[in-house]
């Protein structure tokens, strides 16, 4: 099941648990991708915490999509970003990067509406 367009919020950083729900696969799978995926370089604060970027979304959607859809290896998605060297992300985004962050606009708006009950 391909996911559908994702527009992310406008904000510099995403926590890891705001990522899970983004790209809905858990936290300990996406660290697991960090160790084992050479291209995904996640940088951390002075907290130690991991501080994801827009561009580092779209590329573990990008890595969802060659795992999942595309039935790649580990070892064959390592392959496919050497190949692709730094054209990996397309300009515009990807057909993995398009649904789910709808859902997860959602459930925050009705976080913040039943925080006001």
């Amino acid at each position: 099941m391909k996911t559908g367009k994702i527009i992310l919020p406008n904000k510099m950083y995403f926590t890891i648990g705001e990522v899970e729900k983004i790209i809905r696969v858990k936290a300990y799978t996406i660290r697991f991708w960090e160790k084992e995926i050479n291209i995904l370089k996640i940088e951390k604060g002075r907290n130690g915490r991991r501080r994801y970027k827009k561009y580092d979304i779209e590329k573990i959607l990008k890595i969802k999509d060659l795992l999942y859809e595309e039935g790649m290896t580990i070892d064959g998605v390592n392959k496919y970003f050497r190949k692709k060297g730094n054209r990996h992300i397309d300009k515009k985004p990807d057909k993995a990067f398009e649904h789910t962050i709808l859902e997860y606009v959602v459930n925050e708006l009705k976080n913040i509406l039943e925080s006001f009950d």
